[in-house]
C-alpha cells in the first residue's frame, strides 16, 4: 500500500497510488508512505521520482554506513523502530522494527513492513495539525520525535515494573518464583531493545546535523531532540543497574532459602545421630547384653533415644540456629 500525503495550502490530503493522478505537481506532496508495498508499486515509485528505495536487506544492516548514507541529491537512513506487545507471552513480544527513510526534494519517503503506532499518529497529526509541518523534513523530524516520547514512555512503564519487583521481593513471602524470574529478564530484554533503537536514533541524528541540506530551526530541535536522547540514555544505564540489583536480589534471596533448607536437613540428622546410635547398639543382639534381660530394658533405651535427639535441639535453640 502507497498513501501520497499533499498539501494544498494550509490542508493536508491522502491518497492512494492508485487514485492519484501522476502528473501531480511534485512541490505539493510532502510524504509517501510504502507500506508492505508490492514490487511493482516499488519500482512505479522509483521510475516517477528517480531514485533506489532500500530493500529489506538494505534495512536490516548493520554497519553504521549503512544506517546513514547522504549525498548531493538525498538522504537515506534506515532506523530502528521499538514494538512490544506487553501482554503476550510469545519469544518475540518485543523486538525492533527496521523502517528506511528517503528524503529528496523536500519530500520524505518511508519504506516499512508492519503497522505502526508512530506512523499512525503523524497521520493523524497531519490532518489535524497542518500548519506546523510544511516540507518532508519537518514531518521526518515530527515522526523521530512522537518516537523518542514513545521510548520514554516505555522506560518509565519499565521502571514502574522494576519498583513492583523489588516491593515483592523485599516484603511478599514466597516471591522468588520461576515466573518472577521470567519477568526480570523480559524487561532486561526489554530495555534492550529500547536501548539499541535509543542508540540507534542518537546516530542519525549526530550524522543529520552535520547535513547542509537541512534548515538551521531543523538543525535547532536537532539539538533538543539529542538533549532528550541523552537523558534516555543515562534513564536506561540506571534501569540496568536496578534489573541487575534485582536479579542479583532474587538470586541472594533463592540462596537464603536454599540454605534455610539445608540447615533444617542438617539439624534433623544431627538431632537423629544420638538416638540412631543407640537403637544401633541395641539391636545388636549378642548374647551376653545385661540389658537383653531387663524388663526395664525396652521403655529405658527409649527414653535414652528422646532425651539424647531433645538435647542437640534445645542446644541449636540456645544458638539461635532454629
Amino acid at each position: 500500500m502507497v498513501r501520497f500525503y499533499t498539501r494544498d495550502h494550509e490542508n493536508f490530503t491522502i491518497s492512494e497510488l492508485g487514485d492519484i493522478a501522476l502528473s501531480i505537481d511534485h512541490e505539493k506532496i510532502m510524504w509517501i508512505d510504502l507500506l508492505q508495498a508490492s514490487s511493482t508499486e516499488i519500482k512505479q515509485i522509483e521510475d516517477i521520482f528517480g531514485l533506489e528505495l532500500p530493500t529489506k536487506h538494505d534495512r536490516e544492516e548493520i554497519e553504521q554506513s549503512s544506517r546513514y548514507w547522504e549525498d548531493s541529491r538525498l538522504i537515506k537512513i534506515n532506523s530502528y523502530f521499538f514494538v512490544s506487545f506487553f501482554f503476550v507471552e510469545s519469544a518475540k513480544s518485543h523486538y525492533n522494527e527496521s523502517v528506511s527513510f528517503v528524503l529528496q526534494d523536500n519530500i520524505l519517503f518511508s519504506v516499512r513492513d508492519s503497522e505502526l503506532q508512530t506512523f499512525d499518529m503523524m497521520s493523524k497529526m497531519l490532518l489535524s495539525h497542518p500548519k506546523e509541518l510544511t516540507s518532508g523534513y519537518d514531518i521526518f523530524m515530527q515522526i523521530f520525535d512522537i518516537r523518542i516520547d514513545k521510548d520514554a514512555d516505555l522506560l518509565e512503564y519499565a521502571s514502574r515494573e522494576s519498583d513492583e519487583i523489588r516491593k515483592k521481593l523485599l516484603w511478599e513471602r514466597e516471591s522468588h518464583s520461576i515466573e518472577l524470574l521470567r519477568k526480570i529478564s523480559t524487561l532486561q530484554e526489554f530495555t534492550l531493545k529500547v536501548r539499541q533503537s535509543v542508540f540507534d536514533k542518537r546516530r542519525i541524528l549526530t550524522a543529520m546535523a552535520k547535513s547542509p541540506k537541512l534548515s538551521k530551526p531543523i538543525k535547532e530541535d536537532i539539538v533538543i531532540m539529542m538533549k532528550d536522547i541523552n537523558s534516555l540514555i543515562e534513564f536506561i544505564a540506571i534501569d540496568d543497574n536496578t534489573l541487575d540489583n534485582l536479579q542479583n536480589l532474587f538470586l541472594a534471596q533463592t540462596t537464603i532459602e536454599q540454605n534455610k533448607i539445608i540447615k533444617l536437613f542438617t539439624v534433623a540428622s544431627v538431632a537423629l545421630m544420638p538416638p540412631t546410635l543407640i537403637a544401633s547398639i541395641y539391636g545388636m543382639n549378642f548374647k551376653f547384653m545385661p540389658e537383653l534381660g531387663w524388663s526395664m530394658g525396652y521403655p529405658m533405651s527409649l527414653l535414652l533415644m528422646i532425651v539424647s535427639a531433645v538435647i542437640p535441639l534445645l542446644y541449636f535453640r540456645n544458638r539461635g540456629w532454629l
